[in-house]
């Protein structure tokens, strides 16, 4: 069993401030101690909040992505010899009793990733917009030879090889689905569990929207072609 010491948190985090505190307290009532809010040029009181929970913080200067927090979460990572890694968004949509759920995954299938997947036992109410995100997200994994059902999930553990090996380059959401494939290109162990998520108003005003989604599918489709 990991001990929880072992297991570091990291908040990608975009002008959270409305909700960071709790998300932190809930993960410290789980027993994590080990949290990194990754605040991506929030304007709000985001960073302030965190430093009030006497939290590790990584600040970017600029705001340029859930990608760009996600590489400055593992660089960080490397840097500290960081043997296991979760990524859960900063918006309240994801339980931090179930990091439990990717690390039981991760011993029993003995895997380098573990991504928490909404759409395997499908146990919460998901607006119709992710879900067409996620219909669309899937062709472009499928692209990459993965069958991943949830490559938009912002729930994942990482243990130290995926951590020293992963080199990703895109700053948007698109780093989700370049995560699938340089995994799959390396022969890394990736594997789904379930999880829950809940939706608000908040949350879901946070997530891509149709413009972003276009983004997303051009930097994809750029980076693959550059790659070959």
């Amino acid at each position: 069993m990991l001990v929880k010491d072992n297991i570091w948190v990291f908040l990608p985090a975009y002008n959270e401030a409305t909700v960071i505190r709790d998300i932190i307290k809930n993960l410290k009532s789980c027993g994590y101690t080990n949290i990194v809010v990754v605040d991506d040029g929030s304007t709000d009181n985001t960073n302030k909040f965190a430093q009030e929970e006497k939290v590790h913080i990584i600040r970017l200067c600029l705001n340029r992505g859930v990608g760009a927090a996600t590489r400055a979460a593992i660089l960080y990572a490397k840097r500290k010899s960081i043997e296991f890694l979760v990524l859960m968004d900063a918006d309240g949509q994801h339980y931090p009793s179930e990091i439990e759920k990717l690390v039981n995954e991760l011993q029993k299938q003995k895997a380098d990733i573990v991504i928490g997947s909404r759409f395997l036992e499908k146990k919460s109410k998901i607006p119709t917009s992710r879900i067409i995100y996620n219909k669309i997200a899937y062709m472009f994994t499928y692209f990459g030879k993965s069958t991943i059902t949830d490559s938009q999930s912002g729930f994942r553990l990482l243990n130290k090889v995926a951590i020293n090996n992963l080199n990703l380059e895109l700053d948007e959401y698109g780093i989700c689905t370049e995560m699938v494939w340089k995994a799959n290109a390396m022969k890394l162990t990736i594997v789904e569990t379930p999880i829950m998520v809940q939706y608000t108003k908040y949350s879901q005003s946070k997530g891509q929207s149709l413009w972003k989604g276009i983004q997303t599918a051009y930097h994809l489709i750029k980076n693959r072609l550059y790659e070959h």
